[in-house]
């Protein structure tokens, strides 16, 4: 449900939205680059140059940590390891080789016990909730400190912004999630401005070939040192700024992440903004972080969690073959997540980099196929997990557009939902799209693809090129 902040921000003028987006900016900026990151930071960087040997024997050690803790102070984890006659002095010597022993961690189970995935020596009311993009289209709630998040922003200035050339106290645009233009507005500024961050906040869900000239003129106006957002977003963008033949200054590089960066996008992009384009793999839950470094090779950092890639039954595949990423992480101790069932289909590479870090590469990442929703003006979108965002009696959720104006969402839902649900999502669509026909459809599961790869959006709709 909306905050107090929302509701206020919601029926505020532009000018005092600006303030607002401001205020929480300074906020967000002290809790993540506040107190001990700077040494944080300068101890990921310290690994950068790890030898295969070195990775090995850190990430022994931190797995040993994480286990005890958990063991110690995580019911869930007390349980699993009970029932497999695992105790303290067993997981004081554990292996890398040891992990498969432990069950994979479905997402369903943190929603139907989230209590006991919480650390007792952690304080609740100190803890801050983010949700993810839901691969069962219905997100899952994360929970981490302050310390978490520092180090998690430690990891991301290293990995991503240093290998790109660029730094967190550099101005940057941003293309997300958030709704920074409240519903029904429909003229610009398309924007809002965190003056202590200097960053420039656009929306993802105005894009289109009638309001691009309003993204293009923010951008030309603030030069932001950095781009970064979804892919897609930029993508469309991009796409949209070539076919009108705008003229766009050219930002130092394009940090992108969230959904599969084609080559065809990648080229688009760089074309457009004539920069590097650098692409991420991470998530809210905080298990892993691969990124590229400058030889455009996706390495995985080991000093944030361990990742797996299985088959359907679990077992290790080999390099150059596909299967599911499962993440173990070292940096959120108040919600410990142990082989993390992500959903995401992943090839681990054969290869080493020309760049030299004893870093394992991924090759391709297959997953996060969400489709792209087209508006009647011609806005493309995607990210719509927030759709079910708080109904906890949606268990699964798909949204499918057969035509500009007809959707339909298909939902397993629990025996809680009813009419106040449905009027919730109807809402949530027109803050997005304006009127448009929703066509409920109730099912008891929602199909996969051949890969096992949940679809949160599929959209039959074909994009017209503006000429």
């Amino acid at each position: 449900m909306p905050s107090l902040f929302d509701k206020i921000y919601a029926k505020s003028p532009v000018w005092m939205q600006h303030i607002g987006i401001s205020a929480y900016g300074l906020i967000w900026n002290r809790r993540r680059y506040g107190g001990d990151f700077k040494k944080k930071l300068i101890e990921f960087q310290s690994r950068d140059n790890f030898s295969v040997d070195q990775w090995r024997d850190y990430q022994t050690r931190e797995l040993r940590r994480l286990l005890i803790h958990s063991y110690q102070y995580v019911s869930y984890y007390k349980d699993v390891f009970s029932k497999r006659h695992i105790d303290e002095a067993h997981l004081q010597s554990f292996s890398l080789e040891d992990l498969v022993r432990l069950p994979l961690l479905e997402k369903n189970i943190i929603r139907t016990k989230p209590d006991q995935f919480i650390s007792k020596n952690s304080n609740p009311e100190k803890l801050h909730t983010y949700l993810t993009s839901g691969t069962t289209g219905t997100p899952l709630a994360i929970l981490s400190s302050d310390g978490t998040d520092r180090s998690v922003q430690a990891a991301y200035e290293a990995r991503v912004r240093k290998w790109a050339g660029l730094d967190y106290q550099m101005s940057r645009a941003m293309i997300g999630g958030r709704l920074v233009v409240p519903h029904g507005i429909t003229t610009p500024p398309f924007w809002r401005y965190n003056i202590f961050e200097r960053q420039i906040y656009m929306s993802a869900f105005h894009i289109s070939p009638v309001n691009v000239s309003d993204y293009v003129r923010a951008l030309n106006h603030f030069k932001p040192n950095y781009l970064v957002g979804y892919a897609s977003a930029h993508f469309f963008l991009a796409r949209m700024i070539d076919e009108l033949g705008l003229a766009f200054y050219k930002p130092r590089a394009v940090l992108t992440s969230s959904e599969n960066l084609t080559e065809e996008m990648r080229h688009k992009i760089e074309k457009v903004y004539r920069c590097e384009v650098f692409d991420g793999y991470s998530g809210v839950e905080n298990c892993c972080l691969a990124s590229e470094c400058e030889c455009h090779r996706m390495h995985i950092s080991q000093d944030v969690g361990i990742i797996e890639i299985v088959n359907e039954f679990g077992e290790p595949v080999k390099p150059g073959e596909s299967g599911e990423i499962v993440a173990t992480g070292f940096l959120n101790f108040d919600q410990p997540l142990i082989r993390f069932r992500t959903g995401d289909i992943a090839v681990l590479s054969v290869e080493t980099c020309p760049c030299g870090r004893d870093m394992p590469i991924l090759e391709n990442i297959i997953g996060r196929l969400e489709d792209t929703v087209i508006g009647r003006d011609g806005r493309e979108m995607v990210r719509f997990h927030g759709i079910f965002a708080g109904l906890p009696d949606v268990r699964e959720g798909q949204i499918i557009q057969d035509t500009i104006s007809d959707f339909r969402i298909r939902l397993v839902v629990g025996v809680g939902f009813g009419k106040e649900e449905i009027n919730i999502i109807r809402k949530r669509f027109e803050e997005r799209l304006g009127l448009i026909n929703l066509n409920f459809e109730f099912v008891e599961q929602i199909e996969r693809t051949e890969r096992g790869k949940f679809r949160a959006v599929i959209s039959h709709v074909e994009r017209h090129k503006k000429d």
